[in-house]
């Protein structure tokens, strides 16, 4: 007879596509994986993989097996989900990650309120500037803003951002306002060392292309550019809801607002698997929807 387990593991290397990375997914030793896989195969009288010295690929059965798996998993799943749901408060560790602005400006803010309705969800918030690995780095939810490119991850659309430019208001008595794209070539202008695309900013030059800035000064950071920028350093373009409280405190000031292009900036919230999402994290990504304001 099948067991539900070996299903469980079954599912994780076929997704992650290597034994390592259904071990580091679930918990568990590569060579646990491994021996589960015989022990179904075995059972099955099948191959459900072919393995090659740098990776595994899963056979016309495995792809049939895969299908079969997930419906059956899925549905004892939600019959579990379904009643402790009903029966008990939820509970877990929730590990959500997303980059520093994201995090200062947009969950910092809102958190305690999740924490207040499930005081049982155990938050483990990680922040970054680079894109995480959701099974390696063991990750429920990460926030990705701008458009998605992993087509294995499900994605829920929080909101949307927008891009424009910010200064000082002592380096523009300083240096002077431009008042058109042009002038920007007399200014200080602050950019991204990493992702290098963020220095193509929401501006039409005269030839109708985008404009790409050479930095006058460069940060991987967006957090460490604004402060730049604070600090009369020079102009940056950054997403709208990192600067509000700038904004307010006078800090900051805009740029060529009527110049600038309103591009929407998709933010999501995105998670592994194609399956039914585990109660804790349908409960924040239900909140973030609700809570967040961009």
């Amino acid at each position: 007879m099948i067991k539900l387990d070996e299903l469980r593991i079954f599912i994780a290397v076929a997704e992650a596509g290597s034994f390592v990375g259904a071990a580091n997914r679930m918990n568990i030793t590569p060579p646990v994986v491994s021996r589960s896989i015989k022990n179904l195969e075995s059972r099955l009288k099948t191959t459900l993989f072919n393995r090659t010295t740098r990776n595994i690929l899963i056979t016309n059965e495995g792809q049939w097996l895969l299908k079969h798996a997930i419906t059956t998993v899925d549905g004892l799943e939600e019959i579990h989900t379904h009643f402790r749901d009903n029966k008990a408060e939820p509970e877990g560790q929730l590990t959500i990650d997303a980059a520093t602005p994201f995090v200062l400006h947009a969950i910092a803010p809102i958190i305690s309120r999740f924490i207040e309705l499930y005081p049982k969800i155990d938050i483990n918030l990680r922040s970054n500037e680079s894109v995480s690995d959701l099974i390696q780095d063991k990750v429920d939810v990460a926030i990705r803003v701008g458009e998605l490119k992993d087509s294995t991850l499900k994605a829920k659309k929080i909101g949307y951002t927008h891009r424009s430019l910010y200064a000082s208001s002592n380096y523009i008595k300083q240096h002077g306002e431009p008042k058109c794209v042009d002038d920007l070539a007399d200014h200080k202008c602050l950019g991204f060392s990493n992702p290098k695309s963020l220095n193509v900013w929401p501006l039409k030059t005269k030839t109708g292309e985008w404009l790409t800035i050479i930095p006058y000064m460069r940060t991987d950071s967006g957090e460490a550019l604004k402060q730049l920028s604070v600090f009369h350093n020079g102009i940056i373009c950054v997403s709208d809801f990192t600067v509000r409280q700038e904004l307010k405190r006078g800090q900051l000031i805009p740029v060529l607002q009527d110049k600038v292009e309103q591009l929407p900036i998709p933010i999501s919230a995105v998670y592994y698997s194609e399956r039914t999402v585990v109660t804790h994290i349908r409960l924040f990504l239900d909140f973030l929807s609700e809570q967040t304001n961009f």
